[in-house]
C-alpha cells in the first residue's frame, strides 16, 4: 500500500532509484521476518518512513566503509607504484651518469657543458674553439650512446 510513496521519498534522498527500491524491499522484508516481534507504537505509515529513512542511513554507512577500504587499497597500489618509479629512475640516472664516464675525453666535456651546465652549441664552440658540426657530432655521438646503454638495460 505505501511501497511507491516510499520509494519516491528514498529517491528523492538517494537520486538512485534502483537503491530507492532495494531499500523499501529490505524494509518490508524485515518487517515481515520481525512481524511476530514487532510493536508498532506510531501509524504505520510513520514507521515505515522512519525504517526507510534509517535504512538508508545505514546502507550509506556499510558503503562508506566499503569505498574507504578500496581506497586505502588504491592508495597502498599507488604508493607501491611510486616507490617503484623512483627506484626505475634512481637506476636509470646511475647509468645515465655511469655512461657519461664512460665516454671519451672530448664528447664528455662537450656532453657536460651542454647538457650539464647549459651552455648552447655556439658557446661549447668558442669555448673549446671548436666549430659547431664538431659539437653537433660530438653530442649526437654521445646521446647515442647513452641511449642505447638505457634501451639495453631495460
Amino acid at each position: 500500500m505505501h511501497y511507491n510513496e516510499l520509494c519516491t521519498y528514498i529517491f528523492s534522498l538517494s537520486r538512485d532509484k534502483q537503491q530507492a527500491e532495494d531499500i523499501v524491499q529490505n524494509v518490508m522484508l524485515k518487517i515481515w521476518k520481525n512481524k511476530k516481534k514487532l510493536n508498532i507504537n506510531t501509524s504505520v505509515k510513520s514507521y515505515l518512513y522512519k525504517a526507510c529513512y534509517y535504512e538508508l542511513i545505514d546502507f550509506y554507512k556499510k558503503n562508506k566503509k566499503e569505498l574507504n577500504y578500496i581506497e586505502q587499497v588504491q592508495k597502498d597500489a599507488l604508493d607501491i607504484f611510486i616507490d617503484e618509479e623512483e627506484d626505475f629512475v634512481k637506476n636509470q640516472l646511475e647509468r645515465v651518469k655511469s655512461e657519461i664516464e664512460k665516454l671519451p675525453p672530448k664528447c664528455k666535456e662537450i656532453f657536460i657543458l651542454n647538457k650539464i651546465q647549459g651552455f648552447k652549441y655556439r658557446e661549447v664552440a668558442e669555448q673549446l674553439d671548436i666549430s659547431i658540426k664538431t659539437v653537433e657530432a660530438q653530442m649526437s655521438k654521445a646521446m647515442s650512446r647513452i641511449k642505447k646503454a638505457l634501451e639495453a638495460s631495460r
